[in-house]
């Protein structure tokens, strides 16, 4: 996986190459997030291959966008008008969403944003895992300090729920 990844990607940071890939293969973007979020050697990958993560990083937030844009469920899925950012402690992985439900769009992407309503600050494997993995319990991995919120709590909360309705939604679509 971790070696086929980069060139299985190439391209796609293109919006048609990705809105091409959303339409054929609509399992491919489940399963790319979901075997991203439990990749075992996340934090080791990214160090190795930083370039890569980054690629993914783009290639899922802009197929998050897409599909937010031109799938109404999905787009009235949003409903925090907020920016976010994940922050590996000690890592180089650094990654950013931006939302709004007045236009139901998702945006984001590697690098921090500069002026983040909140901020989940943690190990790599353990933001990761807040992306995608079906078996992440958030409340659970805060309450045990895996990971720290930078920013109202009560909105990072928000956010989450948001979060898992647009990830219902998106599942709803396979």
């Amino acid at each position: 996986f971790r070696d086929h990844l980069g060139s299985a990607l190439s391209g796609l940071d293109d919006e048609d190459a990705l809105a091409e890939l959303l339409v054929t293969q609509p399992t491919v973007f489940e399963r790319l997030t979901d075997r991203m979020a439990t990749l075992e050697t996340i934090t080791e990958f990214a160090n190795d291959d930083p370039e890569t993560v980054d690629q993914y990083l783009t290639v899922m937030w802009g197929g998050m966008g897409l599909v937010a844009e031109h799938i109404s469920a999905v787009g009235d899925a949003v409903t925090v008008d907020t920016t976010v950012n994940w922050d590996a402690t000690g890592e180089s992985v650094a990654f950013h969403a931006a939302t709004d439900p007045e236009t139901g769009s998702i945006s984001g992407g590697p690098s921090l944003d500069d002026d983040p309503e909140i901020t989940f600050e943690g190990q790599t494997e353990v933001l990761f895992r807040m992306l995608g993995d079906d078996e992440f319990n958030g409340q659970l991995a805060f309450v045990q300090n895996r990971f720290d919120i930078v920013g109202p709590l009560e909105r990072s909360r928000a956010f989450n729920d948001m979060m898992e309705a647009v990830g219902e939604e998106m599942e709803a679509l396979v």
